[in-house]
């Protein structure tokens, strides 16, 4: 249980405070990283729109009400968005600095990491709490 809820609490919390920082800091981010404003103003809105849904997940854990579905979700939802940074990173290749595809690269792992772990930890928990409720 708190390997489950460690999980849903570093995706929640690693989108809100990253999401956050890219918002606010987004014309700095964009010059240092060699992306398009609304590049990265992109990258922040989809971080908070992640940690939105993985921060329910974790008050619906908490609770006894989360349901199997949610997690892959979660998972197939991580999943994506780590494989569409490795492609960010292809198509910025040439404008992208090494700051920018280092972030992109790291972004990448953490979220397919995150769904791993998701799919190894926190699934199993959630589908033995559904068939006891």
């Amino acid at each position: 249980m708190k390997q489950a809820r460690l999980f849903l609490t570093l995706d929640s919390a690693g989108a809100f405070v990253v999401g956050t920082i890219i918002l606010l800091f987004s014309s700095l981010i964009s010059n240092l990283a060699g992306w398009e404003e609304s590049f990265t103003r992109m990258e922040g809105f989809a971080n908070l729109v992640y940690g939105s849904y993985s921060g329910t997940l974790l008050l619906l854990f908490g609770r006894g009400q989360l349901r199997r579905i949610f997690i892959v979700v979660l998972i197939i939802a991580n999943s994506f968005w780590g494989l569409q940074c490795f492609v960010q990173v292809w198509r910025l290749q040439e404008e992208a600095t090494y700051l920018g595809t280092v972030a992109l690269l790291l972004e990448g792992i953490y979220l397919l990491a995150l769904a791993y772990f998701e799919a190894k930890f926190v699934l199993p928990i959630v589908s033995n709490l559904s068939r006891v409720s």
